[in-house]
């Protein structure tokens, strides 16, 4: 079973999904949740149709039912009062289906951001140090805040800071359409690291 993980709490449930090629079918793809990259299969990039198709076949896991839909390229769930968000890497699906606005997102943790650092980086996260641990950490947290709401211009290092809480992280949006705090959770497994967020506050202002 793909399944590898799952995550199930009050507001929310996580699904860790090993995508697998061999369960590949373009025909089934096209009838399952087909407002979903609807026309993904004329993608050339053989291994983005295979994660569309993982991504499917865990949203049918994690939500049996209902239906996946994309918008804004985001991912929604038709007639439903309830957030989704789906991160991929190498061989791995991610998704959280959550009652508030929700962001996930998970890398190798032997990815190396350094040489990129100075992108998303800013004075006020928790680090600023050179290790790899702590880099991916800040790194998978500001994806997780960029996917929440997904405004095409956040830039990570002037729009979203992250401080570490005990074993938790805060995450902080400061963007002139939008400004929110979250808690993150940062879990390994494996070589992976995932983020995610536990909740959502929206404010007028957010100090950070």
């Amino acid at each position: 079973m793909p399944l590898i993980h799952f995550i199930n709490k009050p507001q929310f449930n996580i699904g860790i999904w090993r995508i697998e090629d061999h369960e590949y079918n373009p025909v089934f793809s096209r009838v399952l949740h087909p407002n979903y990259h609807h026309n993904f299969n004329s993608y050339k990039n053989n291994k983005r149709k295979i994660q569309i198709h993982a991504s499917k076949l865990l949203f049918e896991q994690l939500s049996p039912g209902n239906e996946l839909y994309l918008k804004n390229n985001k991912p929604h769930i038709k007639n439903s009062d309830k957030f989704v968000s789906i991160s991929h890497t190498k061989d791995i699906i991610a998704m959280i289906i959550a009652t508030y606005p929700c962001g996930i997102d998970v890398e190798s943790s032997e990815r190396d951001t350094s040489k990129i650092k100075h992108k998303f980086l800013n004075d006020n996260d928790f680090t600023s140090g050179e290790s790899n641990k702590n880099l991916i950490q800040n790194w998978c947290s500001k994806e997780v805040l960029f996917k929440i709401n997904g405004f095409n211009d956040i830039n990570f290092k002037q729009h979203l800071t992250i401080r570490k809480n005990g074993e938790y992280f805060s995450g902080y949006c400061n963007h002139p359409m939008i400004k929110f705090n979250s808690t993150i959770k940062i879990l390994k497994f494996k070589n992976y690291c995932l983020a995610f967020n536990t909740n959502y506050t929206e404010e007028v202002n957010v100090a950070v």
